[in-house]
Order: C-alpha cells, then sequence, then structure tokens
C-alpha cells in the first residue's frame, strides 16, 4: 500500500514584496489597550517590527485563484471536510517588513444628500507608507496524493507568480487603493526528488529548475477595467490638518524621504461613487446598483455589504508646482472684507506651458453588462471634465479631465482617445453596454429629465 503523504517534491515561490501604496492590516485589539490616541493601528511583531501575516496573505491568494483557476482551490489551500477534508499544500511565510514608515490618517463619512461631513464621524488609522519592503516565500510541497494533479498545481503557481508580479491589493481597505503589493525578482523553482540531483540542489539550498512565469497580466475574464490618463483644467486642493507649502516640507529632507502629494483613494472612490449615482438619478433609477458595485452599511440595520469596485490613489511629483492662494472673508451685509478673515490655500497646478497628466486606475470585480454600461457613462463623464475632486469644487477647483482611456472586459481592448474617438475595439460593444443598463429594470423609479444619452 503506498503512502499518500509521501513527498515526491517541492516548488519554491521566492521575491522581493515592495508596497506600492499604504498597507492596513489591522492589530485586532481595542485601543485603549495599545494606543489611546489612535482607533485602529497596524499588526507588528512584539518588538514594533510591521509585518504581513501569512494569513493574510493566503487568504488573498486563495480568493484570486478561485476566481481564475478554481479547479485549482482545493488542491492548493485544501478542503474542510468532515470525512474527505484535505491538507493544504502551500506554506506561507509571514513577510517582515523593512523601511517601515507609520503614519496616520484621518477619515470622515460624507452625507449622500447634503455633500457635507456627518457629525461625529470623523476617525483616524495607522498606515504602513508605501516603500517598505519585506521577503517573499511560498513552499508547495507535492505529496504522492498529487501524483495526477502536478499540472494543475504547476499551472496554478504560474498564475499565482503573474498576480504577485503584477500586483495584487492585501490588507483593509482595498477598495479604497491602500494595500497594493508588488513582487520583484520573482522567481518559481522546482525539485523533483524522484532525481536525486534535485534532493541534493534542495538540502544544499541551491537553486531548482526554473518555471517560466506568464508575462501579460492575469485577470478574472469578467472584471472591467479602466485605465485613464487625466489631467487638471485648472488646481485641486486636497486639505489636510498639516496645511503647508511644499517646499516647507521638503527642506533638510533626504531624496528618499521626499514629502509626497496625493488624493487619497477614499476621496476617488467617494467621488466616483456620487457621479455614478447622479447618472442613475438622471435615468430614473435608484440606489441598489451604487450599493452593490461601491458597498453600503446600515447603522440602523447593522447590514453591510462590501463594494466591488477598486481604485488606486493618485500620486504626484515635483512636477506640479504648488501655489499659496490668499483669500479673503466678505461680509455679506456690509460687502466688505471681514477683519481677519485673511487666509491661504495651497493648492497643486499643473507646470505652466506644460500638460502633466496623472492615471487614474478603475477595476470593477464580476461586472455585468449593466454594470459596465454605467461605467461607460461615467467614463464619459471624466473626459468630457463633468468630475470633480478635493476641496472648493464650487468655485472652480477640483476638475479633471480624461486625456485618453484603455478599457478591458471580456478578453476585450477598448482605446479611446482625448476627443472621445474609440481608435481601438469595436464602438457598437460598447454601445451595446450601455443599452444594457438602459434595458435593465432593476431598482426603476419615476423618469427623470436630463438623462445622458
Amino acid at each position: 500500500m503506498s503512502n499518500s503523504a509521501k513527498i515526491m517534491g517541492r516548488y519554491t515561490l521566492t521575491g522581493t514584496v515592495k508596497l506600492v501604496s499604504p498597507l492596513i492590516i489591522r492589530a485586532g485589539v481595542y485601543n485603549d489597550i495599545l494606543n489611546d490616541t489612535v482607533d485602529d493601528i497596524v499588526v507588528t511583531y512584539h518588538d514594533g517590527q510591521p509585518f504581513i501575516p501569512g494569513t493574510s496573505l493566503a487568504g488573498v491568494l486563495r480568493q484570486m485563484i478561485q476566481d481564475i483557476r478554481p479547479d485549482a482551490d482545493n488542491v492548493l489551500f485544501g478542503s474542510i471536510d468532515e470525512y474527505k477534508g484535505t491538507q493544504s499544500a502551500l506554506q506561507i511565510n509571514d513577510i517582515p517588513l523593512e523601511n517601515t514608515n507609520i503614519s496616520v490618517r484621518d477619515g470622515i463619512c460624507i452625507d449622500d444628500v447634503l455633500g457635507v461631513t456627518k457629525d461625529g464621524a470623523k476617525y483616524d488609522f495607522e498606515v504602513i507608507e508605501s516603500g517598505a519592503y519585506g521577503a517573499l516565500r511560498i513552499d508547495c510541497i507535492i505529496r504522492e496524493c498529487h501524483r495526477n494533479q502536478v499540472n494543475i498545481i504547476e499551472d496554478a503557481l504560474k498564475t499565482l507568480a503573474n498576480l504577485l508580479e503584477n500586483g495584487i491589493s492585501i490588507g483593509a481597505r482595498t477598495v479604497n487603493g491602500f494595500g497594493c503589493i508588488a513582487c520583484e525578482d520573482i522567481s518559481l523553482e522546482h525539485y523533483d526528488f524522484i532525481k536525486q540531483e534535485c534532493v541534493q540542489a534542495w538540502l544544499l539550498h541551491e537553486s531548482g529548475t526554473t518555471i517560466t512565469i506568464p508575462e501579460a497580466p492575469i485577470v478574472a475574464k469578467n472584471d472591467l477595467i479602466i485605465d485613464m490618463d487625466c489631467y487638471l483644467e485648472d488646481t485641486i486642493l486636497i486639505k489636510s490638518i498639516f496645511e503647508a507649502r511644499w517646499e516647507d516640507k521638503l527642506e533638510g529632507k533626504s531624496e528618499d524621504k521626499l514629502l509626497t502629494l496625493f488624493i487619497p483613494g477614499t476621496s476617488v472612490k467617494g467621488v466616483l461613487r456620487h457621479q455614478c449615482g447622479h447618472i442613475l438619478h438622471a435615468l430614473g433609477r435608484g440606489t441598489a446598483l451604487t450599493n452593490n458595485l461601491f458597498g453600503y452599511s446600515n447603522d440602523k440595520t447593522k447590514d453591510s455589504h462590501k463594494g466591488r469596485v477598486l481604485v488606486n490613489e493618485v500620486y504626484f511629483d515635483t512636477a506640479y508646482t504648488q501655489e499659496e492662494q490668499h483669500r479673503i472673508r466678505v461680509d455679506r451685509f456690509t460687502g466688505g472684507v471681514m477683519n481677519g478673515a485673511l487666509f491661504a490655500d495651497h493648492p497643486l497646478r499643473n507646470t505652466k506651458g506644460k500638460t502633466l497628466t496623472f492615471p487614474l486606475h478603475i477595476r470593477i470585480k464580476d461586472c455585468s453588462d449593466s454594470e459596465a454600461g454605467l461605467a461607460m457613462l461615467l467614463v464619459k463623464d471624466l473626459m468630457t471634465g463633468q468630475v470633480t475632486m478635493g476641496a472648493n469644487r464650487t468655485i472652480g477647483c477640483g476638475r479633471i479631465r480624461g486625456n485618453s482611456v484603455t478599457i478591458r472586459y471580456n478578453d476585450e481592448s477598448y482605446v479611446i482617445d482625448g476627443s472621445g474617438k474609440v481608435v481601438t475595439g469595436q464602438v457598437e460593444t460598447l454601445e451595446s453596454l450601455v443599452q444594457s443598463l438602459h434595458q435593465c429594470k432593476e431598482d426603476t423609479v419615476s423618469a427623470k429629465e436630463g438623462a445622458h444619452e
């Protein structure tokens, strides 16, 4: 009788994980135990070093494999069954992070109707800023029971390597741009223990047989991906409690410690949600589609749903200029300037004489045709400059406009230039997606004037 647990070989997946965006992996304790000033703190070892738990990484990778290679789910990660449960073939190590910088961010809740901050809805949380890195190691143990599944396992490991190389999201608030990590110098190697030289290489910590990793990014078929190059029509202002000029914050700092100005993913997603709600309202729809896409939380019923729209934070470099703009407050009764009401903002502006673009990335997981149609109308509004972000939007700040956009959906790719012309892909297909939204009868209310054509 053969031993089904006999080890026949190993695969090793190694590389260097780097944080592309800030990471939040919560410690799971209340703030009065470790920190009485911050609502949420990040997980660390006993000596204070932040790390990515192997359990967090395993959960994310399993979910992604279920979406792309469901046949390899139980083979790689095991299954729980009273009589036929299987052990996971993977051993995923924690990733201790180096070059870490833990900072505190503030969050608010915006009233959907009034568009202002709700009272008592301010909170704060710790994040590990981008730039931190750590060593990745995943071992896959091939046993006798996997003899007929080796090809499935190897193909699934190639998929995992491709996903890690091109970037995945892990931790909390991933739909708001947090937790994006990518693996550099990734390597997938195989040790066949039937061969003596492979056993020797494993015991001596030498390299095994290199497995080629696919270069093209692998995405789930039903995912909708929008990559848009945008530019500022004038200025943008994302307020912070630490208001100061960019130049003041750069003084005395080394090159790798320069301040980065950015639009938080929470701001990007909030604006996109509001614009989608505006589109649906114009079409005579309610809020069900918006809630399904962007998620919701009801404090009264304690009901909540995670969104399927993922965005990235937008980072600006020093090619953008931050200007000091003085403002005053006018007395509405006398029409004169109020005493002591002079203040200054520091909005960000494109360099004069040159239009600088920044990337806007949107992904909708498991997107339907009607939801893709809504996304097409959102793209139209972005390309025509109907979307504003940040503060002072009612006085001319924060208007962005798309310069070009690439859309991927159902294994098809579409490119739209700045004039709105579809230069790659079938325009009829995009129009059919919009028609799917119009024909969808769910959540329909009385028709409104000004509907999108």
